[in-house]
């Protein structure tokens, strides 16, 4: 678990429009289905948005959304290496800690320059696919390299952070809309460089857990995200929400749980996701 921490970023406050507030096309906001497949692409049309894996899906079903009007984020590991993509054997030799809960992935050393041009080809290709966005994860390798590798040092961790923010700058320039799942910690050190304008080019902070908690990863036991991590995580999206526009995603069949979702994303005019799996299929 992450200590608490309390920081204040240097920048000037803009004015941002939540999902929540703009009008609905399709009768939902926000649908996070990373782990959807094509077979589904009915299921999650009736979405504005929607966060899926692009590899999944047949040209032929994102063209099918496209024409429903529905905004796609294609997912974009930046921090990690998952054994099934089709570039895992190039780079597997880059990866330095195993990935918690997820035995098919590695955390990636980020530095290296041939990953941050497969990482600025990769939204290339998604782009041209059909992407209108890209949901960007594992921006977390920050925080594991600098406090959770065992071979750490100040050298290494820093190289991390120079490449997560080479990846973004990068990202950027693309014209592509830009939602990053959690990397407190890297938006934490960027947000002492009131030079980087790549901090204002994200559009939405994405944070999992804030009320729920995954307890078992493999049958989809879920509780109550415990208070000392819930306050944490409180205190990131306060700072969070004055850059960016901020959607929860949420691991629960507890409908109680569920109303305090709701209720606190109503009052603070978030978006929210609930999914009942881990894997976060349609």
């Amino acid at each position: 678990m992450k200590k608490l921490l309390i920081f204040a970023l240097p920048f000037i406050v803009l004015p941002m429009l939540s999902a929540c507030d703009q009008a609905k096309k399709n009768g939902n906001g926000y649908g996070v289905f990373l782990g959807a497949t094509d077979k589904d692409t009915d299921k999650i049309m009736k979405y504005d948005i929607v966060c899926i894996d692009m590899d999944e899906f047949s040209e032929s079903n994102i063209q099918k959304l496209k024409k429903n009007h529905t905004q796609i984020y294609a997912y974009l590991s930046i921090g990690s290496l998952e054994n099934y993509r089709s570039y895992y054997e190039e780079f597997k030799d880059i990866t330095f800690m195993d990935y918690e809960n997820w035995s098919d992935e590695r955390w990636v050393d980020v530095s290296n320059t041939l990953w941050q041009s497969h990482i600025s080809n990769e939204a290339d290709r998604l782009k041209a696919l059909g992407a209108d966005g890209l949901f960007m994860d594992n921006f977390d390798v920050y925080y594991f390299a600098k406090e959770e590798y065992i071979d750490t040092t100040q050298e290494f961790s820093w190289s991390i952070f120079e490449g997560c923010k080479a990846i973004l700058d990068n990202l950027a320039t693309k014209d592509l809309k830009l939602m990053i799942n959690s990397g407190t910690d890297f938006l934490y050190e960027l947000g002492k460089f009131s030079s980087i304008t790549s901090f204002f080019d994200i559009d939405v902070y994405a944070q999992e857990c804030v009320f729920s908690n995954i307890e078992d990863y493999e049958n989809d036991v879920f509780g109550r995200q415990e208070k000392e991590q819930q306050d944490y995580l409180f205190e990131m999206i306060d700072m969070m929400k004055e850059h960016f526009e901020v959607l929860l995603i949420e691991y629960t069949t507890d409908q109680e749980v569920v109303k305090d979702i709701k209720d606190y994303c109503k009052k603070n005019h978030f978006s929210y996701y609930i999914s009942n799996n881990v894997a976060l299929k349609a």
